[in-house]
C-alpha cells in the first residue's frame, strides 16, 4: 500500500511540474531517449516485489520512498562494494555495506553514475571512453534499477599517474576534426607510450558549433585510444545546434554533451586526488558586469548543492583537482562569478590538504595563484589544443597549440609542465630578436583588402635585446636571466606587449583583421652585451619543483607554422 501511495505521489508531481517547463530552477523535462552505446555501465535490470511491499536486493531492503536504486558489485567476485559514491546529478549517495545505493532521484534526472574509486579501473565501454553511468529511461513504474560493476587494479591504487589536460579542440569543421586526429592525438598517444599510468580530459569546447557531426566525429577519434579521455563542457558545447546561438534553456544546451559523453558533472579519484568535472556556465542567462556573451559564469544553485555532497564524501587529506572551463581568476567580466559560487568553491577547496584548478577557455597559457585561508590554490589556464581556432600551431599569446602534463604522487603535484603539439619536452619557451620586424612571404599569396592591418611594422623596437616568451611558469616565483660566455649578463625584465610574432600572424598572414592578437602576459626582455655572441635564456623555479627551462635558439621565420586558410582565397 506505501509503494501505490508513493508512485501516485511521483505521478503527480511530474504532472504539476509539466505544467511549468520554464521554472526558475530550469530543469529539463525527463527523457525517454538517448544513446547508449558505450556509456551505460553495465546492465539494466528490474527487480519484482517477492511478496507483499518488500524490495530486497541483495540483503538491503530497499525504502518505499526510493526510486533509484542498485547494486555495485566486483566484477571478478560479484560481492557488493560499500561506500562507493553514486549519483542522480543532483544529489549523491553511498552504497551500503551490501553495495546496494538507493536515492530519491530527483524528477527531472536523466542519468545515475557513480564516482571511480581510486583501487578500481575506470569503467570503459567497447570504444574505451569512460562508462560510469546510466541512463534512465522511464518506461516502467519506480522504482528503477540500474546495477554497476567495477574491477580491481592488478597493481592496487595507482599513487603515481599522469593526467594530460587538453583545452579547448574546438573544432569548427572536418579539416579542424582532420587536424586534431593528425596532429594533437598521435602526438597524445606517443606520450602517453612512455608515461606512468596516464589519464586524459579535455577541458570544454571540444566543438566549435554544438553540430551533433562534429560530436560524432570527436568522440570517434578519441575512441580506442591508448589512452582513457575524460571530457568536460565549454560555451560553444551549449549553443544551439541550429543555428549556433542560444539554445532554449540550459538543459537543451547540455543535450549533445549527455548524448555523447554523459554527465556533464561527475567526480573520480586516482590514487590520493579527487577530481570533480563540473560545467561552469549558466548557458542563456545574463552575463554579469555588462558582458555581452550568451551565458553567466558560474554554478546554478543545484550545481553547488551537487559539488558540496560530492566533496562531503571526500576525506580532508586529499587533493581536489576542479576541472571546468571558464576561468576563476579575480572574478571580473567573463570569469567565473562571486555571486555564483566563485569564492564560496575557493573557500571549499582550501579545506583539504592541496587543491588545484584546470581551466580551458582562454586560447592561451596563466598560472593564477589564488591565496585563500593559508592555502595555497593553483588555476592553471591552459592554451588551447587549436591555437586560435586552428589558424596557425600557436595560440594568440605565444603559447603552441598543446596541452598540460600533470604528474601526481600520492597527495602531492610533483611536476607540471606544457607539452607543445609536435614539440620535444624541452621547448618550454620562444626566443626572439628584439629588434626584428617581423614578415613572411605567405602574406603575398594571400588576398586581402587590409594587408597592414596595424598600420605599423610589427617589431619591439628592442634592438641589441632578445625578448623569451616563456609561457608556463609563476611570475615572482621564478627566476630568469641571460647569460653569455658561461657568465650572467642580467636579470631579464617582465614586460607586457603584444607577441608579434603571432600577432603578425593572425593579423597580417591570416588575415583576421584583430580577432586573434592581443597582449601576452609572459614576456620577458633583456639586453646582450654582446651582439655576436651565443646567448642562453634561463628559467629557474625558486621552489625547486619544476625545470629549469632553458631556450639558445632564435625564432625568425614561419618555416614549420601552418594553418587553415580554407576561408582565404589563394593565388
Amino acid at each position: 500500500m506505501k509503494r501505490l501511495l508513493t508512485i501516485l505521489l511521483l505521478v503527480v508531481s511530474i504532472l504539476l511540474t509539466s505544467c511549468n517547463p520554464d521554472s526558475s530552477t530550469d530543469l529539463p523535462p525527463q527523457s525517454n531517449s538517448g544513446d547508449t552505446e558505450g556509456s551505460t555501465g553495465g546492465d539494466t535490470t528490474e527487480d519484482k516485489e517477492p511478496s507483499g511491499d518488500e524490495l530486497v536486493v541483495n540483503g538491503t531492503t530497499i525504502a518505499a520512498s526510493t526510486t533509484l536504486y542498485g547494486l555495485v558489485t566486483d566484477a571478478e567476485t560479484g560481492l557488493g562494494i560499500k561506500d562507493i559514491v553514486v549519483s542522480d546529478g543532483f544529489n549523491c549517495v553511498q552504497t551500503d555495506e551490501n553495495g546496494v545505493y538507493q536515492l530519491v532521484g530527483h524528477e527531472f534526472a536523466s542519468m545515475v553514475f557513480l564516482s571511480t574509486p581510486a583501487e578500481y579501473k575506470v569503467p570503459v565501454g567497447g570504444d574505451n571512453h569512460p562508462a560510469f553511468y546510466k541512463r534512465l529511461l522511464y518506461s516502467n513504474e519506480p522504482p528503477y534499477r540500474n546495477d554497476f560493476k567495477l574491477e580491481l587494479l592488478p597493481g592496487g591504487k595507482q599513487s603515481r599517474f599522469t593526467m594530460l589536460a587538453l583545452a579547448d579542440p574546438q573544432v569548427y569543421d572536418n579539416p579542424d576534426v582532420q587536424r586534431f586526429i593528425n596532429e594533437t592525438l598521435p602526438d597524445v598517444e606517443a606520450f602517453a607510450e612512455g608515461a606512468e599510468n596516464p589519464y586524459a580530459i579535455t577541458l570544454g569546447d571540444i566543438t566549435g558549433r554544438n553540430i551533433s557531426v562534429y560530436w560524432t566525429q570527436m568522440k570517434q577519434a578519441m575512441a580506442r585510444r591508448n589512452i582513457v579521455f575524460f571530457q568536460c563542457m565549454g560555451n560553444h558545447d551549449h549553443l544551439n545546434e541550429k543555428d549556433h546561438k542560444v539554445a532554449t534553456t540550459y538543459w537543451k544546451s547540455i543535450e549533445n554533451f549527455n548524448k555523447y559523453f554523459g554527465p556533464q558533472n561527475y567526480s573520480f579519484d586516482r590514487g590520493d586526488v579527487h577530481f570533480v568535472v563540473i560545467d561552469n556556465i549558466m548557458h542563456g542567462e545574463k552575463a554579469e558586469n555588462g558582458g555581452t556573451q550568451e551565458y553567466a559564469s558560474g554554478l546554478y544553485d543545484w550545481g553547488w548543492e551537487w559539488l558540496l555532497q560530492d566533496l562531503s564524501f571526500v576525506p580532508k587529506n586529499k587533493m581536489v583537482v576542479l576541472c571546468c572551463h571558464i576561468p576563476f581568476r579575480d572574478g571580473g567580466g567573463g570569469n567565473h562569478h562571486d555571486k555564483y559560487y566563485r569564492q564560496a568553491i575557493l573557500e571549499k577547496l582550501s579545506e583539504y590538504k592541496e587543491a588545484h584548478l584546470l581551466i580551458g577557455h582562454t586560447h592561451s597559457m596563466r598560472n593564477y595563484i589564488h591565496k585563500v585561508n593559508g592555502k595555497t590554490i593553483h588555476e592553471h589556464i591552459h592554451g588551447a589544443v587549436c591555437g586560435a581556432m586552428w589558424h596557425g600551431t600557436f595560440n594568440v599569446d605565444g603559447t603552441p597549440n598543446g596541452y598540460g602534463v600533470y604528474e601526481f604522487d600520492g597527495t602531492t603535484l610533483t611536476n607540471y609542465w606544457y607539452k607543445g603539439t609536435e614539440c620535444n619536452r624541452e621547448f618550454q619557451m620562444r626566443l626572439y630578436d628584439g629588434g626584428q620586424v617581423f614578415y613572411s612571404p605567405l602574406i603575398n599569396q594571400i588576398k586581402t583588402e587590409k594587408p597592414n592591418y596595424f598600420g605599423t611594422p610589427c617589431t619591439w623596437n628592442l634592438p641589441g635585446y632578445v625578448v623569451a616568451n616563456i609561457w608556463n611558469i609563476e611570475h615572482g616565483d621564478w627566476e630568469v636571466t641571460l647569460w653569455q660566455n658561461d657568465k650572467k649578463v642580467c636579470d631579464m625584465t617582465k614586460f607586457s606587449a603584444r607577441e608579434w610574432y603571432t600577432n603578425y600572424w593572425f593579423s597580417e598572414v591570416f588575415c583576421s583583421n584583430g580577432s586573434y592578437i592581443g597582449n601576452s602576459a609572459h614576456l620577458y626582455k633583456g639586453k646582450l652585451a654582446d651582439k655576436s655572441a651565443p646567448f642562453e635564456v634561463r628559467a629557474v623555479d625558486k621552489t625547486g619543483r619544476r625545470g629549469p627551462y632553458v631556450g639558445t635558439t632564435l625564432t625568425t621565420t614561419y618555416d614549420n607554422v601552418h594553418g587553415d586558410f580554407d576561408t582565404k582565397s589563394v593565388e
